[in-house]
């Protein structure tokens, strides 16, 4: 029997996709930036009064996968251990191809590339980089190899470097966490002989405009009590620069309370894609939920980051944002890609699904079971989808039927406005006043109703914000009848 160098996973969603509602109004107001989610632990919330919660969405899933295995290359599997970006008018995918001689179970490292005009229907070009065994290039591999290999495009980064990326590789000077860099995203060199980060597995890294930074979610597997537990650390890119890895979210009690409670016996993380919000960050987390160190589920939860260095607060509950038996392609087990992207007035996370639960062709000793492992690479170990939301709708505040948040925003040095993210139902309204500005109460706001993305908040003598003294804070009190309120954005008037 032949022991695996890699563990694998993958797994999906289901759910009718539905179109973007053109009934949704909008303004002009921040369109295409970037918005402060309202997340529970934000400190410029400092009051709350009357029938407040906090609530998570769910996203709708496409009912089909959008790209699976249909060649020699990627036969056994495609799998979005990787990246999805809108790039120069158009979706570029860089995906793990598992080919059809994948008989031996090790990690084959090959990149798979595919573009779409609409994010739905994709097409693998040929792109003559790569001979694959002696079978030619009439491929859409691109020409570097590597495990979980994910893309962002650094525009601080001169011409030749525009795109980065982070994989697991085993290499000559050794086995662990590499990081690279293109011109085209289809032609690549390692930054460096030797690993970046000494570990192996599933990296993701995306680029966080809000921080001027990037951020990388690195698997490690410390001793917890005496046991190997899967974790997420995060290191950086600055000014051309990576950072050391340090401890960002490690498995805890409830994960393990959560797993047991699913019949499972341990809850561990497995990986991390992430989403710039504004000054934070949100974390699509892996939950692994595992019957022994092979075998398991992946379901994906919602984490969040206030902003550079903070700390990780999970959703309280930690509800299920995609689960592994969502999608009806393949309801083994869920991986997401490094990173949304945004489409209209929504945003997409594409996700790979397994037909099978994690290390299902293995023993319990990692050793492959041969028949297993033929059964997957004939079905197709995994395929790619995608799940939608309406923009920057992720969580936030929800009032039954009435309640009040107020936020202190700091920072206000020049005539702005204050755009809400939020929905109402049916005669219901958010109404807007500030504190210590008698000209700005709530019987003089213009009521918000219906749905909207930015609206900006507006009182009978106009909708802008004048800079308050030195010293001195903006306090706006949103006073919600029936309604929900997902995040803010504060843009100069001009």
């Amino acid at each position: 029997m032949r022991q695996i160098l890699l563990p694998l996973l993958i797994v999906g969603v289901a759910a009718a996709l539905h179109a973007p509602d053109s009934s949704v109004p909008s303004t002009a107001y921040g369109k295409n930036s970037a918005m402060e989610l309202l997340f529970e632990s934000r400190t410029e919330i400092t009051k709350r009064t009357g029938d407040i919660h906090f609530f998570q969405r769910k996203p709708a899933i496409h009912p089909e996968s959008v790209l699976g295995p249909d060649s020699f290359v990627d036969g056994a599997g495609t799998m979005c251990y990787g990246t999805v970006l809108r790039d120069n008018g158009i979706f570029r995918m860089w995906y793990q191809a598992w080919p059809r001689d994948w008989q031996n179970g090790s990690n084959s490292g090959l990149i798979g590339y595919a573009e779409s005009d609409d994010g739905l229907a994709w097409r693998k070009p040929k792109l003559g980089l790569v001979d694959y065994k002696g079978k030619g290039k009439d491929n859409n591999l691109i020409d570097i190899f590597g495990h979980s290999f994910t893309v962002f495009i650094d525009p601080d980064a001169p011409a030749g470097s525009r795109y980065r990326a982070t994989m697991s590789i085993r290499r000559e000077a050794g086995y662990g966490y590499y990081t690279a860099h293109s011109a085209d995203g289809l032609k690549w060199e390692y930054d460096q002989l030797a690993p970046q980060w000494w570990s192996v597995d599933v990296i993701n890294s995306i680029y966080h405009p809000g921080q001027r930074r990037a951020i990388v979610a690195l698997k490690f597997t410390p001793k917890i009590n005496g046991i190997r537990r899967r974790s997420i650390w995060n290191a950086e890119l600055r000014d051309g620069r990576w950072s050391e890895a340090h401890s960002a979210l490690l498995p805890d009690e409830l994960a393990d309370a959560d797993a047991v409670s699913r019949g499972y016996s341990r809850g561990d993380y497995y990986g991390m894609g992430m989403m710039p919000a504004g000054s934070g960050t949100v974390g699509f987390l892996w939950q692994f939920r595992r019957s022994d160190m092979a075998h398991g589920v992946n379901d994906v939860t919602l984490v969040y980051q206030a902003g550079r260095g903070e700390r990780w607060e999970h959703v309280p509950g930690r509800p299920d944002f995609i689960s592994h038996a969502d999608p009806s392609f393949g309801k083994g087990t869920v991986y997401t890609a490094s990173c949304p992207v945004t489409v209209g007035d929504e945003q997409w996370l594409y996700f790979t699904a397994y037909t099978r639960e994690h290390g299902w062709y293995l023993h319990k000793d990692k050793e492959i079971a041969d028949k297993r492992m033929q059964t997957v690479i004939d079905e197709g170990l995994s395929s790619i989808g995608v799940a939608r939301w309406p923009k920057w709708r992720l969580f936030g505040f929800r009032s039954d039927p009435k309640g009040s948040l107020t936020l202190t925003l700091d920072g206000i040095r020049e005539p702005s406005r204050l755009l809400l993210n939020y929905e109402c139902e049916q005669g219901g309204s958010v109404r807007i006043s500030l504190e210590d500005v008698p000209e700005r109460t709530e019987e003089n706001s213009i009521p918000l109703t219906g749905s909207s993305f930015d609206a900006a908040a507006t009182w009978s003598d106009g909708d802008v914000l004048v800079p308050p003294a030195e010293g001195q804070f903006v306090k706006a009190t949103l006073h919600m009848d029936r309604a929900s309120v997902y995040a803010y954005q504060v843009l100069p008037a001009g």
